[in-house]
């Protein structure tokens, strides 16, 4: 009920009174299972993050070939259709309510952010393995990117050198953009059907990472 409460509204709306009220318990009551309003939240953001990434995971593994390129263009498929069936509490953890509280998230909460973001990162960093991807010249690349791209390597243990790094975060910022102004109404004004415009993006990842072979094979037209 709670969580029902806070998607809905959002937390910049909610407090701990209301909340309990909402639950039929008093405010003194819900202290004692989170001490303060930004720990529920924090809560209710990891339970959600399991649960979309459970998702993803249960798709990824009814794939009967272990292609990372297959499972990449599903799995991209899958989050889009997750965050359209789930706006609210898409809106709650990667939408317009997670970024501004998310700076002041606490470790539990990055990290139930990354068991959902180790998914693609596993996804490219196997792609990178099995098949390599157009990647830039890490001299090219800005020496604050390249620190920022080699802290998060080390503190996430990805595998994959800052210039294939770069390439998945410029990757994921893409697909998380069209998702998120998709599922969130944004791209209403001028496209009431996101779906045409997704799979292009998509297929311009596909052209990205070397994989566009895995994306005409897809689709029903190409065969």
């Amino acid at each position: 009920m709670a969580r029902e409460f806070l998607v809905q509204d959002g937390p910049g709306n909610v407090t701990i009174r209301a909340i309990a009220r909402e639950m039929g318990m008093t405010a003194p009551a819900v202290y004692r299972y989170f001490t303060s309003r930004d720990e529920l939240i924090q809560a209710i953001r990891r339970d959600i993050f399991g649960e979309m990434g459970g998702h993803l995971r249960a798709v990824i593994e009814a794939i009967p070939e272990r292609e990372p390129a297959v499972e990449l263009l599903a799995s991209g498929r899958a989050l889009r259709r997750w965050a359209i069936e789930h706006p609210h509490e898409f809106g709650l953890i990667l939408g317009p309510w997670g970024p501004s509280e998310s700076r002041q998230a606490g470790r539990a909460e990055r990290e139930a952010s990354w068991a959902f973001g180790s998914l693609f990162a596993g996804l490219i960093s196997e792609l990178w393995r099995t098949r390599g991807f157009p990647a830039p010249d890490p001299d090219s690349l800005d020496p604050e990117l390249v620190a920022q791209l080699t802290a998060l390597r080390q503190e996430y243990q990805v595998e994959l050198p800052v210039e294939a790094l770069a390439i998945m975060v410029r990757c994921w910022v893409r697909l998380y953009g069209v998702i998120s102004m998709d599922a969130l109404g944004h791209l209403a004004f001028a496209l009431p059907n996101g779906d045409a415009f997704f799979e292009r993006e998509l297929q311009d990842l596909a052209a990205v990472l070397g994989i566009e072979e895995f994306y005409a094979a897809d689709q029903p037209t190409a065969r």
